[in-house]
């Protein structure tokens, strides 16, 4: 089958009787668990397979069956184990007896991700295992690799990705063999899986470090010597992993340079490689992103990011490649990936929010009634980020992140309206605790919940409170404290600017955090846009147009943009039909409704 990585490691789990996946979505992570639910569907079968409220919600279901001697999994994006780093760290303490694989997809580059981060860097510090697949065919095939050393060391094994591993194709040999499942059999045994402090701990600390020590001998003997066996012991070395270690291959191929290549499996736990290295002049350490391997393999000959002959930051290439073997010594040739023309100047277009999103409409309001220099907009993770394009946010820092800092700015900047933004996945995800915590201080601010019912901006996944009712939001924030408004979304400027100067009243009359609801729709949700999108599709009358820039600056709107003769025109192919523009938003009402 021609399988993206994503979907690879979803039948990897299949043919190796996972029985149980849970997780958040998280690009480049996402299609994991929706590809697994498909294929147990498709093929009728008996298992697990569910998005959790955050991610460390989703390790510990996962992690819990594994305790029961369940293979299990746990899928996320690299900043999602930040979030299930605590449960993370006493796992790897603790243990497990069915096979659990954490499986962790990194972004280099930020590509879609508020930072750049190195998961193998994060086993180090948990102390436990780590695989690093080349390709889709590898992450398939080494699904299998980590259920065996997850079984046979009990420990939790990370299975890490990278974006151009879990977003690009190759063709896999699937084996689909016949799905095994599996019955929970929790074995009481309260002095480990309920450590305590100390005692428990320091007894579980020391077997870790011996599973450590067996794991760097099982890497040595199962992995990285039968490779050894093929090189041909070349002067130089080049030592790689992941993703990095295809970039290096064909670049070798393409600049015909005959120098061995080690690709390291597993890049921790790491045995000593010192006979290794002794063979050869000079070792280059070619890895995305941190240094793990580098640093675990000191030496003096070794070259790497320690030493800046490799680059340091955004996503590796086959010119990065080059670079890095220039400075190394082991070629002295022209950079032949330099292109052969210069591409023409295109204006670069920022990510905004799709036409006809409630989300501007909303942003729209709130600058309208709470003025940018007497309020103060925290924001969260989501596709309301892109509301930066409004300047409608002024901070983002993390999931949840919005509420805590709403709470800050408002004990600190008494003379400003603080008002912040969140979706109702992100909300579920980690804004109740802080709201919780907001109520009980009595700290005054408007949180403003984004409702769309699904986690629009990676891939669409229902909310809760959209797959089960009695998961009811507005009770979940009467249930915190807060004083709870609820506004029904309707494509019409006037009357959502209405409603905000009503919040604005309200807010004036309590000491508490005023929590806002818009019930609204997402335009990439089929069944809803198709309820609630009207059909009037927009054009402009140019002798009212006085070129304002309030559509362009203000509303941002993907379809509006200037014509050769300085007035605002309609892009008819980009524009949905939600008829907002024409509702009010332009000054001189030049937005007038298209006859065809």
């Amino acid at each position: 089958m021609t399988l993206m990585g994503n979907e690879a490691i979803a039948w990897g789990l299949i043919d190796n009787d996972i029985n149980v996946i849970s997780g958040y979505p998280g690009t480049p992570s996402s299609e994991i668990l929706t590809t697994y639910a498909n294929i147990a569907k498709t093929k009728n079968l008996d298992i697990y397979a569910k998005w959790a409220t955050n991610e460390k919600v989703g390790f510990e279901v996962a992690y819990a069956a594994s305790i029961s001697g369940v293979d299990s999994a746990v899928t996320m994006k690299q900043v999602g184990l930040n979030v299930a780093s605590d449960a993370l760290m006493s796992a790897a303490f603790i243990g497990n007896k069915g096979a659990f694989i954490i499986i962790v997809a990194d972004d280099p580059g930020f590509n879609s991700s508020q930072t750049e981060q190195d998961t193998r860097e994060f086993a180090r510090f948990a102390r436990v295992p780590v695989i690093d697949p080349s390709s889709p065919k590898e992450a398939y095939e080494f699904v299998n690799l980590a259920k065996k050393l997850s079984k046979n060391f009990e420990i939790p094994v990370i299975l890490r990705s990278v974006m151009r591993v879990s977003h690009s194709r190759e063709i896999v040999n699937i084996k689909n063999k016949n799905f095994k499942k599996q019955i929970g059999n929790f074995e009481r045994n309260i002095s480990r899986w309920a450590a305590v402090p100390r005692k428990g701990r320091l007894q579980q600390a020391y077997q870790l470090f011996e599973k450590i020590e067996k794991l760097k001998e099982y890497n040595l003997k199962y992995l990285i010597e039968p490779k050894l066996k093929k090189l041909k012991k070349t002067k130089n070395l080049i030592i790689s992993s992941g993703a990095a270690y295809g970039y290096v291959k064909e670049t070798l191929e393409d600049l015909n340079l005959d120098i061995d290549v080690l690709k390291i499996d597993m890049p921790y736990p790491l045995p000593n490689m010192n006979n290794i290295i002794s063979s050869y002049e000079k070792v280059l350490v070619i890895e995305e992103t941190y240094p793990v391997i580098e640093e675990e393999i000191r030496s003096e000959k070794v070259l790497g990011k320690m030493n800046n002959i490799v680059h340091q930051i955004d996503e590796i290439n086959k010119e990065k490649v080059l670079n890095a073997l220039k400075k190394a010594g082991f070629y002295e040739g022209e950079n032949i990936y330099q292109p052969i023309f210069e591409s023409p100047m295109i204006e670069k277009r920022k990510p905004n929010l799709c036409p006809g999103c409630p989300h501007r409409d909303i942003f729209f309001a709130i600058k309208k009634v709470f003025r940018p220099k007497k309020s103060i907009y925290p924001s969260d993770i989501g596709c309301y980020t892109l509301g930066i394009n409004q300047e409608a946010i002024d901070t983002v820092l993390c999931m949840g992140a919005s509420v805590s800092m709403a709470h800050g700015f408002a004990i600190t900047n008494s003379n400003k309206t603080v008002i912040a933004t969140i979706g109702d996945s992100t909300f579920y995800h980690s804004g109740v605790a802080p709201l919780i915590n907001a109520v009980y201080q009595k700290v005054k601010f408007i949180l403003v919940i984004l409702d769309n019912s699904t986690v629009a901006m990676t891939g669409r996944q229902d909310t809760p409170e959209r797959v089960n009712p009695e998961v009811d939001l507005k009770k979940v924030v009467s249930g915190c404290g807060a004083e709870v408004m609820e506004y029904f979304y309707e494509p019409d400027i006037n009357k959502t600017i209405n409603f905000f100067k009503k919040v604005k009243e309200k807010f004036n009359e309590i000491e508490k955090p005023l929590v806002v609801i818009s019930r609204q729709f997402c335009v990439l949700d089929k069944e809803k846009a198709k309820e609630n999108l009207l059909g009037i599709f927009a054009s402009v009358d140019e002798e009212k147009c006085v070129a304002c820039d309030v559509c362009t600056t203000q509303f941002v709107c993907p379809p509006m943009a200037y014509n050769e003769k300085g007035k605002i025109e309609i892009d008819p192919l980009l524009c949905v039909g939600c008829g907002v523009c024409i509702s009010g938003v332009c000054p001189t009402d030049a937005f007038i409704r298209r006859k065809k």
